[in-house]
């Protein structure tokens, strides 16, 4: 079965654009020539290739990794962890930051800390939704004048809402998100109408 197409997302090309022209940037060429080394490079014969292997140091786990494997990142990241995409113009202002916001970082490195970002992110976006979700479902409950046919539709609604928490059981760090809408599943669960 073929791979489903994604569908075309205007901002996701324009973000991925900028991120390209900001890492051929002069900034990031300064960042990255801080730490540079050259080590010999020989071909499958033994004998001394024309060009050294260029290898740069990590700068969180100080490991030296070919320049290929390395990428320049935002100390204080682009999009924020706490506000989110505000706009476009903050995007470009924080891309294109000053060198001391910058920091060497191995590809190994690099996929922790931004995945760290990204579950500190989704903790914050759960946490509202369900938060939302628990006040109209209190403001209802509290209620007397909702029709029963009303409250089963809702309660049906807001258990399979529920579920696109619960699903993601296996997202490492997302645990307490998980055991909040499971938890809130099985009340909304044992209403009887």
């Amino acid at each position: 079965m073929a791979k489903k197409k994604p569908k075309y997302n205007q901002n996701s090309i324009i973000r991925g654009a900028l991120r390209r022209a900001f890492a051929r940037s002069p900034i990031v060429l300064e960042v990255m020539q801080v730490s540079r080394r050259e080590s010999p490079r020989y071909k499958k014969d033994g004998t001394r290739h024309k060009k050294n292997w260029v290898q740069r140091q990590c700068e969180v786990c100080d490991a030296w990794v070919s320049s290929s494997k390395i990428v320049a990142d935002h100390i204080e990241p682009v999009v924020s962890v706490d506000d989110g995409f505000q706009d476009w113009n903050e995007f470009v202002a924080r891309l294109w930051c000053d060198p001391k916001n910058l920091q060497r970082i191995c590809h190994t490195c690099h996929d922790k800390k931004t995945q760290e970002e990204r579950i500190e992110r989704l903790i914050k976006k759960y946490t509202h939704e369900l938060d939302e979700l628990k006040l109209i479902m209190d403001s209802m409950f509290t209620s007397s004048c909702v029709p029963d046919d009303v409250a089963k539709k809702h309660i049906k609604e807001w258990i399979k809402e529920l579920s696109k928490y619960t699903s993601k059981k296996k997202t490492i760090g997302l645990q307490s998100v998980v055991q909040r809408a499971q938890i809130m599943k099985d009340h909304l669960k044992q209403i009887k109408y």
